[in-house]
């Protein structure tokens, strides 16, 4: 049951970086319709009984999703300046006349999306792990992964408003504190 909520949650993961893929600049480069091969991989590590979400299929997902990320990043006309530097200008024009169209179109909440389903895929797939130890110690698993849904539920309600910290009035620094805060809570109820 576990393993198939797992699997679940893996291909939602999948479904989500491709469909937001489809509107960043990478179908320039690779077809979007070509990237739903990726929906395989999680049946996949299933049948070898390993993690459907594991670490390489979320940094995949990720980096689909930094495609759009990338226009509004210091960091990306960092590395065209260097480019550009290097003696590739061409490359470097190229590349900015890509992304500069979607500067002004940041959109983070698929890639926040992903973190947070991510998260609960692992702690779900490690309390599948312990379960028998929880159950020996008299502890229904149940419990837990009802806290674990309440508290996923709960971040992804409430994150577009931690997005938005001028409307709430709140120091970015508070902001942190409670996020650490609800985490160590949530890892608390889960034990």
């Amino acid at each position: 049951m576990i393993r198939i909520l797992n699997l679940l949650i893996a291909e939602i993961a999948v479904i989500i970086a491709v469909e937001m893929t489809k509107s960043s600049p990478l179908p320039m480069f690779v077809p979007a319709n070509y990237l739903y091969v990726l929906t395989v991989i999680p049946i996949i590590l299933l049948l070898f009984g390993r993690n459907p979400f594991d670490f390489p299929l979320f940094a995949v997902l990720v980096m689909l999703l930094s495609s759009k990320v990338l226009a509004n990043s210091e960091i990306f006309y960092s590395s065209l300046d260097a480019i550009y530097f290097l003696g590739y200008k061409n490359l470097a024009e190229y590349l900015e006349t890509i992304f500069s169209v979607y500067k002004s179109t940041s959109d983070i909440m698929g890639l926040s999306a992903l973190v947070v389903l991510y998260s609960v895929s692992q702690i779900i797939w490690v309390m599948a792990k312990k379960s028998k130890d929880l159950k020996r110690l008299g502890m229904n698993v149940n419990y837990q992964i009802a806290v674990l849904g309440i508290t996923a539920l709960a971040i992804y309600l409430f994150y577009p408003a931690l997005i938005a910290p001028q409307s709430l009035e709140i120091p970015l620094l508070f902001l942190g504190l409670i996020g650490v805060v609800l985490v160590i809570l949530a890892m608390y109820l889960l034990t």
